[in-house]
């Protein structure tokens, strides 16, 4: 605040002082008063006028700066009338309580948003869980009729149960820590899982596997990470372009972590697509080539990994392949067998 600026504002006081004197210096100059007498009144006005308005003004500038130091310590900014403390004036306590009512107010907007986004959340989960019935009876109907047809309906019935899994998690993935258990989960068991999960896909693609230093066990929730990996594989599978896919699983112990390297031969990322990969819905040049692209997998590994406590990385050479690293955290958090 700046005293140039106050007075300004105040610009009407001022012609209303000076109105004022004006009067009562046409006053004294009747009563044929001597020119230092009006000198005097005027500057005993003017003087008395701008002394108080300059204690207002520090008043009011202590007042705002006890507020601003008060809102820049805190994190959650609405919580700012209660550390005003007691009002000293009319102002203030009406300054208080207008933030009070405002703060109310957005706490009850917000409240509204909450309760909308879960029971629509709740509805989403449920839907997930009553579709997965039909699924499996599709699934099952298939069984009992082996034909041509029946195996590519077999197949994308997985690709619905695919999607479906997708969608359970990301309505799940802004509340982790409600639905896991951290627990020891040996990495072969689980890249043994993946894969058995996308058998078919695989076999389509004439899919090699390696597997190498798979010993190892990380302590994670294996249910999500098990999505992770599987979202991982859907990709190499989804974007594999050769005649025979190449997969290789490595697991390493370092000193403060373990990593499993997905190493995949397929279409690999163009180096431009390469710092954007985990952002929401960019699927990059290669998925808009492609209708089931939907820029959400990696995203959802990236936000679950972050969630768990996990580091997920990605390196890809245009034609050649990708490989996507998981990081998990030695220590108290991870063993060697």
């Amino acid at each position: 605040m700046r005293y140039g600026i106050y007075v300004r504002e105040r610009l009407g006081q001022i012609l209303f002082v000076s109105g004022v004197l004006a009067t009562v210096e046409i006053f004294l100059l009747t009563l044929r008063s001597s020119l230092w007498i009006g000198i005097y009144t005027a500057i005993c006005f003017y003087g008395a006028y701008f002394l108080i308005s300059w204690q207002e003004f520090r008043k009011e500038k202590i007042y705002f700066q006890n507020i601003m130091e008060s809102l820049s310590g805190l994190d959650k900014k609405y919580l700012l009338p209660e550390m005003l403390g007691y009002p000293g004036n009319q102002e203030e306590r009406m300054l208080k309580e207008l933030l009070e009512d405002l703060g109310k107010s957005m706490t009850d907007h917000v409240n509204y948003y909450k309760n909308a986004e879960r029971e629509y959340k709740e509805y989403i989960e449920l839907w997930i869980h009553e579709v997965k019935t039909p699924i499996a009876a599709g699934k099952l109907m298939v069984e009992n009729h082996r034909t041509e047809s029946a195996r590519e309906l077999e197949a994308e019935l997985e690709r619905i149960e695919s999607y479906t899994e997708q969608a359970l998690f990301y309505a799940r993935s802004a509340h982790v820590e409600k639905d896991y258990l951290i627990r020891g989960v040996k990495l072969k068991d689980l890249v043994t899982q993946a894969v058995k999960r996308n058998k078919r896909a695989l076999i389509a693609k004439r899919a090699s596997i390696e597997m190498e230093g798979l010993e190892t066990i990380v302590y994670s929730d294996e249910k999500w990470l098990a999505f992770i990996l599987n979202q991982i594989l859907s990709n190499s599978v989804k974007y594999a372009d050769k005649e025979t896919l190449k997969l290789s699983f490595t697991g390493n112990v370092g000193k403060e972590q373990i990593t499993l390297g997905i190493k995949d031969n397929g279409r690999g990322i163009k180096s431009r697509d390469l710092d954007r990969v985990f952002e929401k819905g960019f699927t990059g040049s290669r998925g808009r080539q492609m209708d089931q692209a939907t820029g959400l997998g990696l995203y959802l590994c990236k936000k679950l990994c972050g969630r768990l406590g996990h580091g997920i990385e990605i390196a890809s050479t245009e034609g050649e392949g990708c490989e996507v690293r998981l990081i998990f955290p030695r220590g108290s958090y991870a063993d060697v067998i």
